[in-house]
């Protein structure tokens, strides 16, 4: 559709605001414009879609069927685009400044711990992180760089290996101490938790023990590692997770390793950015320490 057949965002305002209230006076006090200019407004609306958006009974004013329909998909537009101007607004871009997109858990687990060590070599750089799960274009998102889990197959952008990952079983230390787990095949009288984004890591990890398991593998799914890590926790389950993402509950028993069998991960961790980061000051320190405290993982 050609822009100029939409009605202007002060009209869709407008428009909006009536609906939500039903009423043209409360609508005018909320905008603070006169009743005429938000009628005026509404009629364009309706002028451009030809199409009447409200039915006037008696000085009332009712959405019709179709007013009903727009006055949502409005309401939703304008939601997403005050999300996505005040995600906009959070991208530093003074000098010194980094916008990251991370995985959730692999922020808070792995890097997020490690950033005042950064900070403490490079007090003039600041780091901001955004939750972005998959991959995404750098020309449509304004982030720096990003860290990738997976094939590095990204469109106008630079690579950079950081470390793989290394598998284990986890649960609740009470279930180690009220069964017995001697071997692999052990494992698959207990409720198996997935991470949604892995469906076949329980199935190669058995099969890596020479044993075959038949039709898909029950068990919770769940969105994120740290999902996955909470409900091991609360004995729902054996979880499959990164070793390096559950260490200090290892370390703190809030989690046992029933078996020492491991599992290498299928890809690798990558710091992926866009060529337009290269040369940036910041950036430029930022790879070179992520990519020095990456080299301890390998």
């Amino acid at each position: 559709m050609r822009r100029r057949l939409l009605p202007s965002l002060n009209a869709l305002g407008a428009f909006e605001a009536t609906a939500r209230h039903g009423s043209v006076v409360q609508a005018s006090e909320e905008l603070n414009l006169s009743q005429s200019a938000v009628s005026r407004l509404v009629r364009q609306v309706e002028e451009a879609l030809d199409v009447p958006l409200f039915a006037r009974v008696k000085q009332r004013l009712i959405l019709t069927e179709a007013g009903r329909a727009y006055a949502k998909a409005v309401r939703s537009t304008f939601a997403d685009l005050e999300g996505k101007t005040f995600r906009a607004m959070s991208y530093g871009r003074a000098e010194g400044s980094l916008s990251l997109g991370v995985f959730s858990t692999f922020a808070t687990k792995w890097l997020i711990p490690r950033l005042p060590a950064f900070m403490s070599l490079r007090p003039k750089v600041m780091i901001s992180c955004f939750v972005r799960p998959t991959p995404f274009d750098f020309e449509a998102d304004p982030l720096d760089a990003a860290i990738h889990y997976g094939t590095p197959a990204w469109p106008n952008a630079v690579a950079e290996p950081l470390f793989g990952e290394v598998l284990i079983p986890v649960c609740s230390p009470r279930l180690v101490n009220a069964h017995s787990i001697r071997k692999a095949k052990d494992l698959l009288s207990f409720t198996l938790l997935h991470e949604v984004t892995r469906p076949l890591a329980w199935r190669n990890w058995f099969a890596g023990h020479n044993i075959e398991v038949a039709g898909a593998l029950q068990g919770p799914r769940f969105d994120q590692f740290g999902m996955v890590a909470a409900a091991a926790m609360a004995g729902l389950g054996v979880g499959l997770l990164p070793a390096f993402l559950v260490r200090q509950e290892i370390d703190e028993k809030t989690l046992a390793v029933p078996l020492p069998d491991t599992m290498p991960g299928e890809h690798m961790y990558h710091l992926v950015y866009p060529t337009r980061s290269s040369g940036m000051a910041a950036f430029e320190e930022f790879k070179k320490w992520i990519i020095l405290e990456a080299s301890k993982e390998n």
